[in-house]
């Protein structure tokens, strides 16, 4: 107040119920009374102190003389400013106005005090808050591009002290990669008041790049434009995103199909198929998904297997099996299935995980190797495996039975073990190289049983290599031939004694015999010399024959021989003219050709000599015809048939050819069928005697020659089974064993009851295609 009486008189009034303080200089009370003449004086203080205390209100109350006077320090109309003056009364005043004019303005003070206690509350728990959380928290000034806070775990995140970063641009951090994604950033935020992005990164004080996720907002603030920011490093969440996503892309893009269920569903049903899946079964994904994976199933998918997957699935384990399953074409295939449960944190299955292998071509090496392994098991030869030093490491039945020892006995020793001994040191020198250099050992020695008994084998040595064309190991075949040499011997001691001594025993009896014709003139002593001299002959033809048989099977089945069925019977009929001058023979021969060498035409002469003595008509007849087979044997198999107008060949005769065996009581009387059969089957084919109202009639099927063979094909040599004439029996320099009496294509021929001719050269000149 201006006069000390108007102090006296306002604190009169109220100090009833106020503490009143008067003083010229401004004390810290809760409410101002000035008036309008002295307001001036205290202008400035009173507005520090307003400053000071906000948010806190500091009312002031003028009392003005005249109604206008106090106007001037009333609050702005926009609030802009903090106001001097809160509110104007006009003296004079009575009490009970002054009372609630003060009373109001206090209220108001008391408000603010509290609002502002709250605040300050509010503002220590928010700098705690962003002084503890986790995340890094940047509070940016984007006019002056300044970080004008931030809290440890910004700190921390970048690797700089706070008064460090407080000094930094955002962009020497934040971004510091890409500023200007950074400034477009702040931009958006500022524009619309909040923002996310995960696409920036932050270089630490280290030079380490961080992935980073930031989230924006704006801040009140009438200084500059703030943006409070938060930082969180997702580097490890990035990692892991690329590693799902690597994962997932190497999930999809495996070579093996890949399945995931849901057993949480009704029935299990795929929730997901790679796209090896959907190659390896035909199905696609939206084919495949929402069903049960037991439409793979079909008629061939054993059920133990299917019960196995069944019980691991109900029990959550793991569980391989291999089956087969159907693709969607209907065709088979084996499926090796690994199916393993996933489960969550708490040990929950929450999926099934499967792995499809298609181990159809696997299964398939599995099946021949067990059929290998099954065949070399029962094989009748011995086969033995050795590594490439030569150790065993393996043999069948057949080696163990030959040999007298067993697997377990000879696995990890070598060959030497049966050695007998016999071999010289430069046979198995030869052996080795020949085997080492990748190439076929083939030869006959002797070996050894583990009794000491001595046995003689054919073997065969070949080598096994790696991919890399690299030898590992070598498979010995061997088939003890003990007993055929013993046999050869024994065929080759008979063919002499048939074709040499017995011969040459009938040529002196032959001569003999001559000579008591000669010194005897008698007619009732000639017929007997008839007689021996008829038997004589006989027997000449049987020792003749050794040769004829002998020549057969010494010569290879032809390979790639064609013999045209004219060409065959124009052959036969030459030969036929010659032996039978007053027979006939027929010929029907279509333009096909068999597989053989001139030994057809030979097995067919001895079928005529065997039919002929049994045709006693005026006029033998012999027909001849070459057909394909019939049905659908007609483009392998040529049928040859031979039959007569005769009586027949008796039955006894062809007895012991079908039983394949001759016996005391079913024998033949002679060869000349037996050559026939021999003949045909070393050609590979067949001999059939058909039933005939008369004479006999015999097919011979033979395997049919290609079109493409016969146009390739010489014509048919018919001097010798190599095209060179025939040579002279090293046993029989004169000739006559091979050749006898008389010539097989031009000479006489004299047969005994069993239809024996004479046709050894025959079998010396044999055809070649």
């Amino acid at each position: 107040m201006d006069s000390d009486g108007d102090r006296e008189a306002l604190s009169e009034l109220l100090s009833p119920r106020y503490d009143v303080v008067v003083d010229d200089t401004l004390q810290p009370v809760d409410c101002y009374l000035i008036s309008d003449s002295a307001l001036p004086r205290y202008e400035d203080t009173i507005a520090e102190l307003k400053s000071e205390t906000d948010p806190t209100f500091l009312p002031v109350l003028l009392l003005q003389r005249s109604e206008d006077s106090g106007q001037q320090w009333l609050p702005a109309a926009d609030g802009s400013e903090l106001p001097l003056v809160d509110e104007v009364v006009t003296a004079p005043i009575d009490r009970n106005t002054l009372y609630r004019r003060l009373g109001n303005l206090l209220v108001r003070r008391d408000q603010s005090a509290e609002l502002a206690d709250q605040y300050a509350d509010i503002q220590h728990r928010f700098q705690r808050l962003f002084e503890a959380t986790n995340d890094a928290i940047f509070v940016i000034n984007t006019d002056a591009e300044t970080i004008t806070d931030c809290n440890p775990a910004a700190c921390e995140l970048v690797g700089y002290e706070r008064e460090v970063l407080q000094a930094m641009r955002p962009t020497a951090t934040l971004s510091a990669d890409d500023p200007a994604a950074l400034t477009a950033f702040f931009d958006e935020v500022n524009e619309t008041g909040a923002g996310f992005t995960e696409d920036l990164t932050c270089r630490t004080k280290a030079g380490e790049t961080r992935y980073v996720e930031l989230s924006a907002a704006t801040i009140d603030s009438t200084d500059a434009p703030l943006l409070i920011v938060s930082a969180r490093d997702i580097s490890d969440r990035k990692a892991y995103q690329e590693e799902l996503e690597l994962t997932r892309e190497a999930i999809e893009d495996a070579p093996i199909g890949i399945s995931i269920s849901d057993p949480t569903q009704p029935d299990n049903p795929l929730v997901y198929v790679n796209e090896g899946y959907e190659e390896i079964t035909g199905y696609t994904k939206a084919e495949a998904t929402g069903r049960n994976c037991r439409f793979l199933q079909g008629e061939a998918t054993r059920e133990d297997r299917v019960a196995e997957i069944r019980e691991a699935i109900d029990a959550e384990r793991d569980v391989v099996v291999e089956l087969r399953n159907y693709r969607k074409d209907g065709s088979m295939f084996w499926n090796r299935l690994n199916i393993a449960p996933v489960r969550n944190d708490d040990g929950e299955v929450t999926n099934f995980i499967g792995f499809q292998e298609d181990i159809t071509e696997r299964k398939q090496r599995e099946q021949r190797l067990q059929l290998f392994r099954k065949a070399v098991d029962n094989s009748a030869n011995a086969v033995l495996i050795t590594d490439r030093e030569g150790s065993i490491e393996y043999v069948n039945p057949a080696f163990e039975a030959q040999t007298g020892y067993t697997a377990d006995e000879l696995e990890g020793l070598t060959p030497h073990v049966i050695k007998s001994g016999q071999q010289s040191p430069e046979f198995y020198e030869e052996l080795w190289d020949t085997i080492l250099d990748g190439e076929k050992w083939e030869a006959d020695l002797m070996n050894q049983r583990q009794s000491g008994e001595l046995y003689q084998v054919h073997q065969q040595i070949t080598s096994i290599t790696n991919d890399d064309d690299e030898i590992t190991h070598f498979v010995a075949v061997e088939s003890d031939v003990t007993e055929r040499r013993l046999r050869e011997q024994q065929l080759d001691v008979l063919n002499r004694v048939l074709r040499h001594n017995l011969r040459n025993g009938m040529n002196v009896i032959d001569g003999n015999l001559t000579l008591i014709e000669e010194a005897i003139d008698d007619d009732s002593v000639g017929a007997f010399v008839d007689s021996v001299q008829s038997r004589i002959d006989e027997l000449e033809r049987v020792s003749e024959r050794a040769a004829t048989v002998r020549s057969l099977f010494e010569q290879e089945k032809p390979e790639g021989a064609v013999y045209p069925a004219e060409e065959f019977c124009a052959d036969v009929a030459d030969i036929f003219a010659d032996r039978y001058p007053d027979a006939t023979l027929t010929t029907d021969a279509g333009d096909i050709a068999v597989k053989a060498d001139r030994r057809l035409r030979v097995g067919v002469i001895e079928l005529i000599d065997s039919i002929m003595p049994h045709n006693d008509t005026p006029t033998p007849a012999i027909t001849i015809t070459a057909t394909p087979a019939d049905g659908t044997r007609a483009a392998d198999w040529v049928e040859i048939t031979v039959s007569d107008n005769g009586s027949g060949i008796p039955a006894y005769e062809w007895e012991a050819i079908r039983a394949g065996q001759e016996t005391p009581l079913e024998h033949g009387t002679g060869l000349g069928l037996w050559l026939v059969h021999w003949t045909v089957s070393l050609l590979g084919g067949e001999v059939e005697i058909e039933d005939n109202d008369s004479g006999t009639q015999v097919v011979l099927t033979l395997p049919r020659a290609s079109t493409a063979a016969v146009e390739q094909a010489e014509t048919v040599d018919t001097t010798s089974t190599d095209g060179t004439p025939v040579e002279e029996d090293a046993d029989d320099p004169d000739g006559d064993a091979s050749g006898g009496a008389t010539d097989s294509d031009t000479g006489d021929v004299a047969s005994d009851a069993g239809g024996d001719s004479d046709t050894a050269d025959d079998m010396s000149d044999a055809p070649d295609a």
